[in-house]
């Protein structure tokens, strides 16, 4: 793998910063290569669990599921913060950002997929969390559940408003 570095950096993200910004963003896009080395990104909602991005999708086969069956690696990318400005005579945006590299693997562990799913039930919709057991066992049978292992992290943010 060739490493290139960030040319602005002064808008690098320290490894703690980049790791935030995956644990806050609210959509990701998947992305991996086709047989005939097309990429493919989806995007999908995700949540963090266990230092692995995790995402559902339905079991059935589909082009993202055929990627990952055939060659696991993915670029996972992130951002947050995002808009536009107009400062010191210059149209510019602010963001934060996260591009990483990891290898996707299928959750097999019913224990697993179950906390994984209660997880995005509670980022995306925690007023509903009465009913997420209902919902997992309605579900499950027609679910898959990904892990991507996290290989490399490199963040990346411009005009970002202090916290």
């Amino acid at each position: 793998m060739i490493d290139y570095p960030l040319l602005a950096k002064d808008r690098e993200l320290s490894a703690d910063e980049a790791l935030e910004v995956l644990e806050a963003g609210e959509f990701c896009v998947v992305s991996t290569v086709d047989a005939d080395g097309m990429p493919y990104g989806v995007p999908l909602s995700y949540v963090m669990l266990d230092g692995a991005l995790c995402f559902h999708t339905t079991n059935k086969a589909g082009h993202k599921l055929d990627n990952f069956a055939r060659d696991g690696r993915a670029c996972v990318t992130v951002a947050t913060e995002v808009e536009a400005c107009y400062e010191d005579d210059f149209f510019t945006t602010r963001f934060a950002s996260v591009i990483a590299r990891g290898r996707v693997r299928r959750m097999e562990d019913g224990a697993a997929m179950r906390k994984v799913l209660v997880a995005l039930c509670m980022k995306y919709l925690p007023e509903y969390k009465d009913k997420i057991g209902e919902g997992i066992a309605r579900e499950i049978d027609d679910t898959a559940i990904w892990a991507v292992d996290l290989e490399e992290v490199r963040g990346k943010g411009a005009r970002r408003l202090p916290r």
